[in-house]
């Protein structure tokens, strides 16, 4: 396959960043995963997330000062700094002429070997903080470049292409975090607004665990199967199982789901799901399995054990989804190496939307890894996300794992993907979820 020039950032010089080992990629991402980790558990608060961002990018680039600064009309601002940049904090600086502004119009991580003779960047404000060399890599936010994590050190030359490669892939995942942060902050402001609405809340409750109990009690679900293509000859290996609920609800199915967790009826639901989705295993080919979509506790409870064993276990794959932490890794990794014993595979759904599905990956040690439709998304247009996709490739690799991207909507997404090796896919542009 011919070398695409896009699927790599480029130093200052221009030249592309070399592949890495297979056993350093999976080193290098696993560390960039528990960095991630140490940044989501940073709590709710924003400034409290962006300080634990560039604390973390400069010390797995041994750096000597990290910056997070964000775009403030034709200018940037020092949100949050580390090391030699702490004091700058609240700096404004033209985006115009530096290497920061550079950043977000080509978006892509740019490396300054020497801020001496690097005409790309501002040479007094350079020495006004004491570095000499720089990495810069964009953040996006809501598909929107908003501003850049920089790596800062005061010697020239001080970055290779590994520190290169950390920065572009931490930049890659921390804005899940930045995003996560800021929501909750918005969840926040809005909750304070809704003092005194305790009686409407108390009741639009009781609605919803009335309509969840109809369903389950009526039998009302259904479920729509979706083909996971082979891309090497377009072959159907498998179907995801889709929950669908009654239209004259007028609600999404992540809602029904939200509900169920809010009135401790998750597992209820799921399993419900899951009985639905298995009445359909006859219409699946025998030669393709059938996915079903499962949280950690549902995976831990006796009912869906027993529902596997009496439904050829050996042609289902259990998609792990997590919406709250797990408790108990231990315990869940015994209850789903029972079930891989009968013959059941194992994957990781939503890899790449936090830090949670990351850790997933890294501690249940899946069979499939299942891409989310984030890194899918405009991959065709975005290097950055190329680069990701590249990683866990590499790291599926080591693991022995298959990789499936999800979410895959135009002939271009599937394109890149094919030239970048990713094996399987699903989405609109493969085939529409269909009720059987």
């Amino acid at each position: 396959m011919a070398r695409d020039n896009r699927l790599v950032p480029l130093s200052s010089v221009r030249s592309p960043v070399p592949a890495m080992a297979e056993a350093d990629a999976v080193a290098l991402l696993t560390r960039i995963v528990a960095a991630q980790s140490e940044i989501a558990a940073a709590g709710p608060d924003p400034q409290d997330v962006v300080d634990a961002i560039t604390c973390r990018a400069q010390e797995l680039t041994r750096s000597a000062g990290a910056v997070l600064e964000i775009r403030d009309g034709d200018q940037m601002r020092y949100w949050s700094a580390s090391g030699i940049a702490a004091n700058q904090v609240g700096l404004l600086m033209p985006a115009k002429g530096s290497l920061s502004g550079r950043c977000l119009e080509e978006g892509r991580v740019l490396r300054c070997d020497d801020s001496e003779t690097d005409p790309r960047v501002n040479r007094e404000a350079c020495r006004n903080v004491g570095l000499r060399s720089m990495l810069v890599a964009p953040l996006y936010f809501r598909r929107q470049a908003v501003g850049v994590l920089k790596v800062v050190s005061t010697v020239p030359g001080a970055y290779g292409d590994t520190d290169q490669r950390t920065l572009e892939q931490l930049s890659a995942l921390v804005a899940a975090s930045l995003y996560k942060a800021i929501e909750h902050a918005q969840m926040r402001a809005a909750l304070e607004h809704r003092k005194g609405q305790g009686e409407r809340e108390r009741q639009q409750s009781q609605e919803a665990r009335t309509r969840l109990e109809a369903v389950l009690e009526a039998g009302q679900m259904s479920a729509a199967l979706q083909p996971i293509v082979r891309l090497s000859d377009g072959a159907i290996v498998g179907y995801e199982a889709l929950a669908r609920f009654p239209v004259e609800y007028d609600m999404s199915t992540v809602r029904w789901f939200e509900e169920a967790a809010r009135h401790g009826m998750s597992i209820q639901l799921e399993l419900a799901a899951v009985r639905t989705a298995l009445a359909h295993l006859g219409s699946v080919p025998n030669d393709a399995y059938l996915a079903l979509n499962v949280s950690p506790e549902t995976a831990c409870s006796d009912a869906l054990t027993s529902l596997l064993q009496a439904h050829q276990p050996h042609r289902l794959v259990l998609e792990i989804t997590e919406h709250t932490p797990v408790e108990d890794y231990g315990q869940l990794n015994l209850r789903l190496a029972a079930l891989q014993a009968l013959g059941t595979r194992i994957a990781v759904d939503d890899t790449g939307a936090g830090f949670s599905t990351l850790r997933h990956v890294l501690r249940l040690a899946p069979d499939i890894i299942k891409l989310d439709v984030t890194l899918v998304r405009d991959v065709d247009q975005r290097p950055r996300m190329q680069a990701l996709i590249a990683a866990l490739l590499t790291f599926a690799h080591g693991t022995r794992a298959e990789l499936v991207a999800e979410g895959v909507e135009t002939a271009q997404q599937l394109a890149t993907l094919r030239q970048l090796g990713v094996p399987y896919a699903q989405g609109y542009h493969l085939g529409h979820p269909q009720v059987p």
